[in-house]
């Protein structure tokens, strides 16, 4: 069995780290708080999705190459989810002439971005999961 720990997550340089998450999270839940309430809805839609796709995603490593190929297409409809979601957020604030500076730094790497979307959904499902106590 192997093991893996943040720091293995951290070697790879197009992760999106805590520290970045962070940062974004803040200022999107900071924006959240003064935006109208269909955003807060699109956000709380993102936060949904997020825990939905993160629970599949961290099933990932311990899975058998039969079982991943059973949930694959599953993971990336909740995956495609998360992406709409946090567009929709972003749309919404454009609407608003609220900064979407924070989409761009998620997405910088074209080649990388959906993993970095995925990254930061687990993020939030962990603010989420902690919190839960």
């Amino acid at each position: 069995m192997e093991f893996y720990t943040y720091k293995t997550f951290t070697e790879n340089p197009n992760a999106l780290t805590f520290e970045s998450s962070g940062k974004i999270y803040d200022e999107i839940t900071g924006l959240v708080e003064v935006a109208d309430q269909d955003t807060k809805k699109l956000w709380q839609d993102f936060i949904k999705c997020s825990v939905i796709y993160s629970s599949t995603r961290s099933q990932w490593l311990l899975l058998s190459s039969e079982e991943r190929a059973a949930v694959d297409r599953k993971r990336t409809r909740q995956h495609d989810e998360v992406i709409k979601a946090l567009t929709k957020v972003a749309h919404r604030f454009e609407k608003q002439d609220l900064p979407t500076d924070w989409y761009n730094e998620i997405s910088i790497n074209p080649v990388q971005a959906r993993k970095r979307f995925g990254d930061f959904a687990c993020y939030v499902s962990y603010v989420y999961s902690v919190n839960a106590r």
